[in-house]
């Protein structure tokens, strides 16, 4: 009676630590996000890198229908992202463009690029970017079909053990089972 006391604990206890999935803290999909989706010639665009290897080379260009615009490259930061003011060339096309990075691991488009009026010209020149020049709006760090809540919103007392990390509860959930049903075989067996 006790072997199988002890035969069932194992079994339970096996069963949760194979049932809870691992948590992996980089298992979304790289994505490339824009601040605009519609523009018009020589205008600027903030171009941002979520979810990238730490410390990724991303080569990025603008491309098209028959053009392909080689902006430079970026380094990803600790966190995989990174951010790149693109100044689109006045003298592109009305037409839907894509900025695409690429990395050795991953080929990544944005949403499209609506481009369409005449060049926009600002100042007389096109030159770099100083404080004169408007603040850019914020961009989302998360896509655009998804809700959040900012951190600053959760009240103190809602941050316990259990919503931080949901698999420690099920683990727990399944331990105390698994307990329940060897102290129900035990006092049926005696």
């Amino acid at each position: 009676m006790f072997f199988r006391f002890k035969v069932s604990a194992a079994i339970v206890i096996l069963l949760a630590l194979f049932i809870v999935p691992s948590a992996s803290a980089h298992n979304k999909v790289p994505r490339v996000e824009i601040s605009l989706e519609r523009l018009n010639p020589g205008g600027v665009v903030d171009v941002r890198g979520v979810s990238f290897g730490m410390d990724d080379i991303v080569s990025l260009s603008l491309i098209g229908t028959g053009v392909d615009i080689t902006l430079g490259e970026v380094t990803a930061n600790a966190e995989g992202d990174f951010t790149y003011i693109a100044v689109l060339p006045a003298e592109l096309v009305e037409g839907a463009y894509y900025f695409r990075a690429v990395t050795s691991h991953h080929y990544v488009l944005s949403p499209p690029l609506t481009v369409w009026g005449t060049a926009f010209i600002e100042g007389g020149g096109q030159g770099l970017r100083d404080e004169d020049d408007g603040l850019l709006a914020p961009m989302p760090t998360f896509s655009p079909s998804v809700v959040t809540t900012p951190v600053a919103a959760i009240p103190a007392e809602a941050s316990s053990p259990f919503t931080m990390n949901p698999n420690l509860l099920i683990w727990a959930a399944l331990v105390v089972l698994g307990i329940f049903i060897l102290f129900s075989i035990q006092r049926k067996n005696t």
